[in-house]
């Protein structure tokens, strides 16, 4: 298969979205990712793997420890989701895509292994995930990588990358998301993320909600493990916008301490404080100036996100002068499965005016939802289509200086990328031609 070939193919396996709407499906198991790595000659046992769960920060949390082991030196490979442009964003090897020749050759192997060695009936089908899961195993092996991280999906006790037997696991804040899967408290879904600790294990964990961290200390004592807590860096400069990610990148340096301290994971203190310089993140309080606007990027997609988005903005935005109110918007989208009323609500604290964009897809919550859940939060309430007409709209109701943060989903973060982006190269080549 060639590049093109390949995405059809990965395109073809279905999401647990779609699969949640059969309940007889048995989505909610690992059987298919063993048979996955047995018949694959078990590539992840060619490197040392960590998993990453919780509600918020496991993104930020594993790019700054990916950017560690790749200032020291260590020869790392990153597994997250959701992508923002390209899905080759979910594999990186030292901080950088894999080329799509070597996508459409783990695709090409893993075609070639369904087919002389099919699921046994019973199983379920394979999802989307979980085939990406295993290329990224599979590149992980095939490229030699030292330590592999992996992002974990959905929940963590049944989810496919909890699979690896990884003797390191780092939890972030964990609060209400996915409850319909996980569960409607706080209490139980810690339990499915917690329960990737493995025996002997080690735990990295920074801030955590009490009810939360009661289920993490047991689950690390049944299992006789280690915890460790991390704090927030200071007097250290870190490249990603956003006091809340200064708790991130703690914890990844505790991370980088247990690494060389009990896994023969040599890492210096000095070269690891550099790593945490690292910019390669998309749509994380990413910030692009155009026609005079400043547009800030962030995927927050829960009401924690979002509540440690609208701190980091508050400072900024109370420093302006008493018009700065005038100068703030809010391009919001977000996904059925997401508690956008809560998202919106929080944000109504910091922004007098939003604009509800529709997202590509039939995952997207409808725009009619939207405006039902924002009624009496907003002094202006407008809607857009898509995103494109919600940057039309910005650029015909502010005037230059004006501030537009765009979030609530990084599908909506990453279309408004490409049109930003665009832009800016349209900019570019119009002063070069002038």
């Amino acid at each position: 298969m060639n590049y093109s070939e390949a995405l059809r193919y990965l395109n073809s396996f279905t999401d647990l979205e779609k699969l949640a709407q059969f309940p007889k499906n048995p989505f909610f198991n690992l059987r298919r990712m063993e048979h996955l790595l047995k018949g694959g000659g078990h590539p992840e046992r060619k490197f040392f793997s960590i998993l990453v769960a919780g509600t918020t920060g496991k993104g930020s949390t594993g790019f700054f420890l990916e950017s560690i082991l790749k200032a020291n030196g260590v020869q790392a490979g990153y597994y997250h989701s959701p992508h923002v442009e390209d899905p080759r964003e979910r594999i990186r090897v030292q901080g950088d895509m894999v080329s799509p020749k070597l996508w459409a050759e783990g695709l090409s192997v893993i075609r070639k292994r369904l087919q002389t060695k099919p699921l046994p009936k019973g199983w379920g089908v394979l999802t989307y995930f979980e085939i990406l899961t295993f290329l990224a195993i599979w590149i992980f092996a095939k490229k030699g990588v030292r330590v592999g991280i992996f992002e974990i999906g959905l929940g963590g006790r049944l989810d496919a990358t909890n699979v690896l037997k990884a003797p390191l696991v780092i939890l972030t804040p964990i609060h209400l998301d996915h409850e319909a899967f996980l569960g409607n408290t706080i209490t139980k879904i810690a339990r499915e993320k917690a329960a990737i600790i493995k025996p002997h294990g080690h735990v990295v964990i920074g801030k955590q909600f009490p009810a939360a961290l009661r289920v993490i200390r047991r689950a690390v004592k049944a299992n006789q493990g280690t915890l460790w807590k991390a704090k927030p860096v200071s007097s250290i400069p870190i490249g990603l916008a956003g006091d809340f990610q200064k708790m991130n990148a703690g914890v990844a340096l505790k991370v980088a301490t247990v690494l060389t301290e009990y896994f023969d994971i040599s890492l210096s203190l000095e070269r690891s404080k550099e790593g945490l310089r690292g910019r390669n993140w998309k749509g994380r309080m990413e910030s692009f100036q155009r026609s005079g606007r400043r547009f800030i990027l962030d995927g927050a997609h829960n009401p924690i996100s979002m509540k440690e988005l609208v701190r980091s903005l508050r400072p900024s935005s109370a420093t302006s002068g008493a018009n700065k109110e005038r100068d703030l918007w809010l391009v919001f989208g977000a996904m059925n499965d997401k508690n956008s009323r809560e998202m919106l609500k929080v944000a109504s604290g910091l922004f007098p005016k939003v604009i509800l964009a529709g997202i590509a897809g039939n995952r997207a919550k409808p725009i009619a939802m939207l405006v039902e859940e924002a009624k009496g939060l907003f002094k202006c309430v407008l809607t857009a289509q898509n995103i494109d007409e919600a940057l039309k709209i910005v650029r015909q109701a502010t005037d230059p200086g004006a501030r537009v943060v765009v979030t609530g989903s990084f599908y909506l973060v990453g279309e408004a990328r490409k049109i930003l982006k665009s832009a800016q190269r349209k900019s570019i080549s119009l002063r070069v031609d002038g």
